[in-house]
């Protein structure tokens, strides 16, 4: 048994899916690319080349399907790569038709995924 507070994580299935994505911050208009490694209806994994503190909100615009803009905060950041960091992203103020088309790429990826062929 641990005295760790357990911490509050999505207990929906990520999917391990690649996509390119623009992460833009509007106070000092700082405009950059990272890569999505995995997604989940709550909040995504992102591989970035910038430091970017735990707690600052950004703008994240997906450049393929499902072609969303989602606003998230970063829960956690880890070094990896020489000059790159993983960063933990909980979605923020998602609006339903947003989170609707997200629910349904996640449903069709994982449906492509499983099928055999």
């Amino acid at each position: 048994m641990t005295d760790r507070p357990q911490e509050k994580r999505s207990t929906g299935v990520r999917l391990r899916k690649y996509i390119d994505v623009v992460v833009e911050d509007r106070l000092s208009s700082m405009l950059f690319r990272g890569a999505i490694a995995d997604i989940s209806e709550t909040g995504m994994r992102v591989i970035v080349d910038q430091y970017l503190p735990k707690g600052t909100k950004y703008i994240f615009t997906m450049k393929r399907s499902p072609m969303l803009a989602l606003r998230g905060e970063v829960r956690w950041i880890r070094s990896g790569q020489p000059d790159t960091y993983q960063i933990g992203v909980l979605f923020i103020d998602v609006n339903e038709e947003d989170r609707k088309r997200l629910a349904s790429f996640l449903a069709l990826e994982r449906t492509r995924i499983s099928t055999p062929g």
